[in-house]
Parts: structure tokens; sequence; C-alpha cells
């Protein structure tokens, strides 16, 4: 089967290893089993004979349709399932004489299955969602003018309904996310978008072994709590704007250049590897230098290059020169695993505490907000200085992600277990965030290039691949005659 190292660049040759072949044959049968849903569809929505005839083999021969099903894509899945939906609505529709027999509640219940199997496929499957939606409102307004229909009556068609095309969807799509979550269990390259309580649970993943409790003298990554929150990164490049000084971004994948050393303030006594240890705690001022750089993180009273009303935070000095500007304040939120912060013993802890950095000058807060720099920082997210004070903004929360520490024993796997829900409400938001960041490249577009406003009048099609004079070209374009 399918080992998972293959990541299908566009264009690419396929490798022996990628059984394309089974893949491409079990999407297939989702594209051909469109076909006869169709006819039995048409048949339940009461069309002629010829009718039926007629939607039949429009399916079979739409060309978008065929050329789609032989991708390696979730579209032919996607087809399929919306199928689904609207055949068993016609089906429950039919059995509306006689509610709440037997037949009644089954297509009901497989209604509601297909809607929750068409979403966990792609959220493009809400628009069919929405068709149920307005056919159940229409019924249900329908039935609240039946005078004839008791009240108690009334109220079971809507708590079926609730239970049916609501709260069963519902479950279908997180059961998704639970497989997913048990079937994916290794750690790659996409792990950042999650939590660290997630990632350390991973096969693979190194996160649980690392110490346990965060020390003067540590080299540290830090993760951003909010919803599709990256690591804390900086890089050789400067702002274009405000200061010029080197720019500090949150980066959503794994890099060097997302490891910060903690050092004392400026004033205080360099760290000595043979001095005791002194462990960090809540109230603590230190500064943050940049492993690779060696510049301070840094904070000043200048807009942000995108956030205008927030200061901007960059890398400055090296690990000799710097100023009062340099040092931030610890202040702990909370513990996943222990609670209220009063149960840390004084100790911060890797992946579980959640801590903001308060600047010791300026009083604001290091957040990363999700506001995307421009081309110059890499469409990476800014972090900036936030001036409000909202102890419950969770773009202000960071916690320490990976810890190296030569003098600390190693952490324990068993300390670190990841909520399902949590897990699953961080990367729908993640998933959200992402296709958000899809937008069109201008360089990619030309005289072929479509909207979705042109598809359905066959004014352009879509094109699936690059035009290289050594690839395979597709272009789904929709049937005349259909």
């Amino acid at each position: 089967g399918y080992d998972g190292n293959y990541d299908f660049p566009s264009g690419s040759v396929y490798p022996p290893e990628v059984p394309y072949v089974p893949m491409r044959i079990m999407l297939a049968m989702f594209g051909a089993a469109m076909v006869p849903l169709a006819w039995f569809t048409a048949v339940e929505l009461h069309l002629s004979p010829k009718a039926c005839h007629l939607l039949t083999l429009m399916t079979l021969c739409d060309l978008a349709w065929i050329c789609i099903s032989r991708f390696i894509l979730l579209d032919s899945m996607l087809l399929f399932f919306t199928f689904t939906t609207v055949f068993t609505m016609a089906k429950f529709n039919n059995q509306q004489w006689r509610p709440f027999s037997f037949d009644w509640w089954l297509w009901l219940g497989l209604t509601g299955w297909s809607i929750g199997c068409v979403v966990s496929v792609k959220w493009v499957g809400f628009f069919v969602t929405a068709l149920v939606g307005a056919y159940t409102i229409e019924d249900l307004w329908e039935k609240f003018g039946d005078l004839k229909m008791p009240i108690r009556v009334y109220i079971k068609h809507w708590i079926a309904r609730g239970l049916c095309l609501i709260v069963l969807p519902a479950i279908v799509y997180m059961a998704s996310f639970k497989a997913h979550f048990m079937l994916l269990s290794h750690s790659g390259s996409g792990d950042s978008q999650m939590s660290s309580l997630f990632q350390a649970n991973l096969v693979g993943n190194d996160f649980a072994t690392n110490p346990l409790e965060i020390a003067i003298g540590s080299k540290v990554t830090f993760k951003n709590v909010g919803y599709g929150g990256g690591l804390l990164h900086s890089h050789v490049q400067t702002y274009p704007v405000g200061s010029l000084q080197q720019q500090v971004t949150c980066y959503h994948y794994k890099d060097d250049n997302n490891n910060f050393n903690l050092v004392r303030p400026w004033g205080h006594r360099e760290y000595n590897p043979n001095e005791d240890i002194e462990f960090l705690k809540d109230g603590d001022v230190i500064r943050f230098q940049h492993a690779s750089t060696m510049r301070n993180l840094h904070a000043h009273q200048v807009p942000a290059p995108v956030t205008k009303e927030n200061w901007e935070i960059s890398g400055y000095g090296n690990a000799t020169t710097g100023d009062h500007n340099d040092l931030w304040q610890l202040e702990v939120v909370d513990d996943i695993i222990l609670g209220n912060k009063k149960h840390l013993k004084d100790r911060i802890r890797s992946l579980t505490t959640r801590v903001r950095f308060r600047h010791l000058t300026l009083g604001c807060y290091m957040v990363a907000a999700n506001a995307v720099l421009p081309a110059w920082g890499f469409k990476q997210v800014e972090v900036s200085c936030d001036k409000d004070n909202n102890p419950k903004n969770k773009h202000t929360w960071w916690n320490v992600e990976s810890h190296w520490n030569d003098r600390l024993p190693s952490g324990n796997q068993k300390l670190y277990k990841s909520p399902f829900f949590a897990d699953f409400l961080h990367l729908n938001v993640a998933m959200m965030t992402s296709n958000n960041a899809l937008v069109p490249d201008p360089d990619k577009e030309d005289i072929l290039a479509s909207t979705p406003s042109e598809w359905p009048w066959l004014h352009t099609g879509l094109r699936m691949c690059g035009w290289g004079d050594d690839q395979i070209k597709f272009y789904l374009l929709g049937h005349p005659l259909i």
C-alpha cells in the first residue's frame, strides 16, 4: 500500500512503489457509481422513463465527470456522496405518508449519514447540506400549517430532524477525524499545524522525551497557542519598512530558525553550564536570543508592518550588544495537565504550560494573530506587540514545544495526553486557516484560467495541470450537448 512518503508533485512520474493503479480504481468506482445513483434518484423523483434514461445518460457522458474520476483526487468521492444525499432525501420524501415508520427513520437517518460523509470529504459538501436544510425548512413549514397535526407530533418531527440531520452528521464528521488520528499516527512535515501536545503523542516525535522543566540556558522553540498558530521564527532578512531590523515571524514548519536560547537580562551574570540549574517561573524576566543569528527578540515604539496599532517586534543586537527593549517578563496563564498555575510549584513546563510574554518596558504582549506579511515576509504570520492587555486572547499565549538542555533529565510521554475534542477543533481551525491562505497566483493567470461563474455556461473550462512540453495535459470541459 501507499507508505505516505510520496507527496504527488504536479506533473511528475509515479515511482514504482506508489500503488497508483489501485488508488485510481478505487476513486473511479465512486465516479462509476454515480450513474446508477442518477437513475434511482430520477425514479424516486417520479420522472418519466424517458427522463430517467436521459438523466442517466447525461451523467454517464459528462466529460468533466469522466475526466475528474480518473484522478487521485477527492472530487469523485465528493460527487458520489452528493448524489447519495440527494437520493436518500428523495427516498425519505416518499416515506412522508407514513411518518415515524421504520423506513421513514431509515431514510432520514441515511440522509444524515450521507451529509456527514460528504462534509467529511470536503467542506464544499456544505452546499448539498444547504439543499437538505432548505427542503427540511419547507417541509416543517407545511406541517406547521397542518391544523390537524397535534403539537406533540409536530415537536417529534423537529426532534427527529435535529437528531438525524444535525447530531448524526456531526457524529459521522467527528468519527472521520477520530479514524484519521488513529490511522495517521506517525510524525510528518505538517505536524506543526497541530498543538504541541498532539504532536508529542505521534510516533517518531521526540517532544515528550525532551526535558520537562524549563531553565536558563535551555534552547527552545515556542508554539503559539491560538488556533492556526505557528512557531516563533526569525531569519536574516530585514523589514523593508519600520526599523529595518531583522524580521520576526510565525512559521508553520519546523526549521532551525525557530530555535531560541533563554538567557538572563543585561546586567546579570552570564550563564555558566557548571552553576546550579535556575528553573524559570512565573514573573521571571529573561532575554530570547535567536540561536542562528544571535539577535535578541526586541520590541520598540515603531508600528508593526501590517497591524499598525501594535508595536513592531524585531531581531536586534547580538550576544554582547542590546538594550532594555530586549527584556520580556513571563506571565503564566495555566497548565493543560495541572490546571491552575498555582499547581506548577514555581516551574514552567514544556508542552503543557501556557505563558504570555510581556515586554518589560512597553507593557505590551507578544501576539501572532494570523495577520499575514507581504511577499517580502514570505507570506509568514506577523508577530507584533499588542498594547491591549487581554488575558483571554489565546494568540498572546505561547508554550514551549521543542526543548534541549543536556543538564536536565528526559521527560516521560505518560505525562502528555491530548484530548480528542481539543485536537478536533484545532485541526478544523488549521484547515480553515490554510484554505483562507489559498489565493490565486497572478503569475499563473492566462487566457485559459477560469472562474466558477464561467463553468455552468461552458464559456471556459478548468485547467487541471501545467502546460510544459513534457506534461500530459488535462482540461475539464462540460459536454456541449449536456
